[in-house]
């Protein structure tokens, strides 16, 4: 209530057909500023303020200085968004999970957005999905698209596998209005740990207290206004709570959230084009995000701790996903007309993500990688992607960074002719480092030729390559070091006779446990080798015979036996 003589302004929002209160302002100007922003939600239909001035305890004035009420559509346009690849869900439990809400928030972004609700929400609020349920054709036609997508990927009939998701769809509606009414301890004044714990007490099925407790959880997030007031509540919780699977609750409404088309501008701010974005979305994974104009600020500084100490594994991945859809969408890199512009900046992007030991994002961002050098160079269809995948492969500076990229972008469980292609490239990369030289011609010492092929070696071993590609590449690159090994006497100018009996066999041991050998014939050589040492008559007389004292040469045979286990031969 105003003081004496003094005017308060009183925001309020229009929601459901009826005003309600939203702040009390003590300026004008704080008010105006305040409608503003209650404007931008989508949840909001109309904003007035109201301007109380009190004269005496029984004389005040009200009059209303402002009001704007959004135009609204009778037909709004909820249609579904198609999607090109759906999770075959089989059981129940499987519709709750990360990867099928992505596809729902994907599917439903119209109405999801509309109402910033997420999937989460919705799976676990009966006025929510009853809602959405009643929409004429958005719900069918989702079912229509995804039944499809199952019968290609699977062969079986259409018609079938949507009569198994209309099923799971009426089961899923079942739960939520059973549980609508059931008293279940709240979030609110409380702690989503200390809910736990009641509902802990109260269900002794896992599955149900997880059920009951999203629920709980449920019922109070639908309050939270918009995309960003959700992440008001939510961030500070997961750096707060205990309970590991609380931290996970969060995660999953967060990963439902990060969907959305625009929260990752409001979230971090404006940025230059699609690549200065991208180049920012990396940085937040990193926990490094630099807020622009217009961030979120405390957003941004909770969602970089929380990234940096791998809290919220189901929203990096999401995150993820969405580096790899904006590089291969179509919107260009750069605000410049010059495509030599666009590809500077895809060589900066591909010199960021793709490392020695894998591609940040992994399949995902490779395929983006893939799908943008092709847009760049308008080139389609399978031959375009053949040369797409050479265009990005050459590039990039190592042999060890090009198998990185062409091993991250295969995924057995991908297209057929899509595995195919990127076997054929893997094979063909492979035929072409025939020598040392070849596999690592920048490197300036033998020792990081031969590491270099070790390492790529290491990454065919460690790939999702199918045996019958994966062994005979793997074999090729070993039968390349140990014939090098032995043409070039690598281990006869280790085993110098000029030098003492321990630094000749240091020096071998030293050598065989910095990462220069392939798995197999080359592995076995230097094996053989340590082991004719070991085996000699007088070893530990020669190893030590320069060493005066028994304490110093009980201490030498130590050190080497250590050494010697950090190769990883069992030579017993």
């Amino acid at each position: 209530m105003a003081l004496l003589g003094r005017a308060s302004f009183e925001v309020q929002v229009y929601q459901g057909g009826r005003w309600a209160i939203n702040q009390v302002m003590p300026t004008e100007d704080a008010a105006r500023h305040k409608a503003t922003q209650l404007l931008l939600l989508k949840t909001t239909d109309g904003v007035r303020i109201i301007k109380e001035t009190k004269f005496s305890s029984t004389n005040s004035r009200e009059s209303e200085i402002f009001c704007q009420m959004k135009e609204v559509s009778k037909d709004e346009d909820f249609s579904v968004t198609p999607v090109k690849e759906a999770p075959l869900c089989e059981k129940m439990s499987d519709y709750y999970q990360t990867a099928a809400r992505n596809t729902m928030a994907r599917l439903f972004t119209k109405y999801l957005e509309k109402h910033e609700m997420t999937p989460l929400e919705l799976l676990h609020s009966h006025k929510n999905l009853k809602r959405a349920l009643n929409l004429d054709t958005m719900v069918p036609s989702a079912v229509d698209k995804i039944a499809v997508l199952h019968a290609r990927a699977t062969g079986e009939d259409a018609r079938k596998r949507k009569d198994v998701i209309f099923q799971a769809v009426d089961r899923i509606a079942a739960r939520a209005r059973e549980v609508d009414t059931t008293p279940l301890p709240e979030l609110k004044n409380s702690t989503l740990d200390d809910l736990l714990k009641k509902i802990d007490a109260k269900y002794s099925d896992e599955e149900e207290r997880q059920f009951m407790a999203t629920v709980a959880f449920v019922r109070t997030s639908v309050s939270w206004t918009g995309w960003l007031g959700k992440m008001y509540e939510l961030l500070p919780m997961a750096k707060s709570q205990q309970d590991e699977r609380a931290r996970a609750m969060i995660d999953e409404m967060l990963a439902d959230i990060l969907v959305a088309k625009t929260i990752v501008k409001d979230v971090i701010g404006v940025s230059k084009h699609l690549g200065h974005a991208l180049m920012r979305m990396l940085d937040l994974l990193e926990g490094k995000c630099v807020p622009t104009k217009f961030a979120a600020t405390e957003l941004v500084e909770l969602l970089n701790y929380l990234f940096a100490n791998d809290l919220l594994p189901k929203s990096r991945a999401v995150l993820i996903e969405r580096v790899g859809r904006d590089l291969a969408g179509p919107v260009r890199l750069t605000n410049s007309e010059n495509k030599l512009d666009d590809i500077a900046f895809f060589d900066e992007i591909l010199d960021r993500v793709v490392t020695d030991h894998g591609v940040v994002g992994g399949s995902a961002v490779s395929v983006g990688l893939t799908e943008r050098w092709a847009r760049l160079n308008n080139i389609g269809g399978a031959l375009g992607r053949k040369k797409s995948m050479e265009g990005v492969r050459d590039k990039l500076p190592s042999g060890t960074r090009k198998f990185v990229y062409l091993l991250d972008m295969f995924d057995p469980d991908t297209a057929a002719d899509f595995r195919a292609a990127v076997e054929g490239q893997v094979r063909e990369l492979a035929s072409q480092l025939n020598s040392i030289n070849k596999i690592a011609p920048h490197a300036r010492t033998e020792k990081g030729r031969l590491q270099e092929a070790a390492a790529i070696q290491r990454l065919v071993l460690d790939s999702r390559l199918l045996s019958n590609t994966k062994d005979p590449i793997a074999n090729k690159f070993d039968e390349i070091v140990s014939d090098y090994i032995i043409s070039n006497g690598v281990i006869e100018r280790l085993d110098d006779k000029r030098l003492s009996f321990r630094d000749r066999a240091t020096r071998l041991v030293t050598f065989c446990s910095s990462g220069v050998l392939t798995v197999g014939r080359a592995t076995t050589i230097a094996r053989d080798s340590i082991v004719s040492y070991l085996r000699r008559k007088n070893f530990i007389a020669e190893f030590t015979s320069d060493i005066p004292d028994a304490a110093g040469k009980e201490q030498a045979i130590k050190e080497f036996y250590g050494l010697l286990a950090k190769t990883g031969f069992d030579v017993s």
